[in-house]
């Protein structure tokens, strides 16, 4: 199997908003003091709106706690065990230490701050650089009010989350002399950019996003709708696998839906990529 540098199998591994408008400068204090997250190497981010902790990774089981949205949780290890209603094919928990945790009801992530950069790199004459998020979650705050995405107005304090990427444009420091990068989403966004805590972001390298294997031809996606696995394959040979999370079947009755499920069949492979890209669904582009 074909060997990438720890950032660049991270990275392809990876792969909002307004509490008003602000005029001046968030004066925030430190991301860690606000959070408070527990230490761990692997941590996990409650992504629903609540999630029970079970006494065993069983539905069936005793519930020992709750949990709301954005909680975060020492990751220990994940473990096999019953079905929960309409996800019965995955059969995945984790462990924690107060219980354990339905896994698709988590986001795994990791708490790594960074040291802010004091002056953006150029090119071509433009400043600016690719960020991505490397703590579970920042507060962020609109830096060109008001807010444009019909999603702002509904949140009473948006953030960005785990794994996320962004375009820097500026840097600066607030009252309390915090880093803050104003970000923005370069490509297919409303326009709306934001306020964060540059220490929640690390630069993303130029070899990160080069091309792999420019000089190879034949190169194919594999979807497993069953074992929800992707494997990428150079030549015949395998370079790349992970699981997915393929479109669904069924709505939250229970009823089927097929325009909703992933397509079947041999399909042409897009060959040009943007590092990020806005993504939005519903009639309203703003339900996620």
């Amino acid at each position: 199997m074909k060997k990438f540098s720890p950032q660049r199998r991270k990275f392809l591994q990876l792969g909002l908003m307004g509490i008003g408008a602000l005029a001046f400068l968030p004066s925030m204090r430190s991301l860690q003091a606000e959070a408070e997250w527990p230490v761990g190497p692997k941590l996990g981010r409650v992504c629903v709106g609540k999630v029970s902790l079970k006494s065993r990774p069983n539905l069936d089981s005793e519930t020992v706690g709750t949990l709301y949205e954005d909680a975060v949780v020492e990751w220990l290890r994940e473990v096999i065990g019953g079905p929960n209603y309409y996800y019965s094919r995955n059969l995945r928990w984790v462990e924690t230490p107060d219980g354990y945790i339905y896994a698709p009801f988590l986001q795994p992530v990791v708490n790594q701050p960074n040291i802010p950069v004091s002056t953006l790199p150029s090119s071509n004459g433009v400043a600016g650089m690719w960020v991505e998020t490397t703590v579970p979650y920042v507060n962020i705050y609109v830096a060109n009010p008001p807010g444009r995405a019909p999603l702002l107005a509904e949140l009473p304090q948006p953030r960005f989350f785990f794994s996320q990427v962004f375009w820097v444009k500026e840097v600066t420091t607030n009252s309390n002399g915090v880093a803050l990068y104003r970000l923005a989403e370069k490509y297919g966004s409303y326009g709306d950019e934001f306020w964060a805590e540059a220490s929640a972001f690390r630069p993303i390298t130029n070899e990160e996003v080069s091309p792999i294997s420019p000089e190879v031809e034949d190169k194919q996606v594999l979807i497993n709708l069953g074992r929800q696995t992707l494997t990428a394959l150079e030549n015949g040979r395998e370079v790349f696998y992970c699981r997915i999370s393929s479109g669904a079947k069924f709505d939250a009755e229970g009823n089927a839906v097929e325009k909703w499920s992933t397509p079947v069949g041999q399909y042409h492979v897009v060959n040009r990529k943007w590092i990020s890209v806005h993504m939005a669904g519903g009639s309203a582009a703003s339900c996620y």
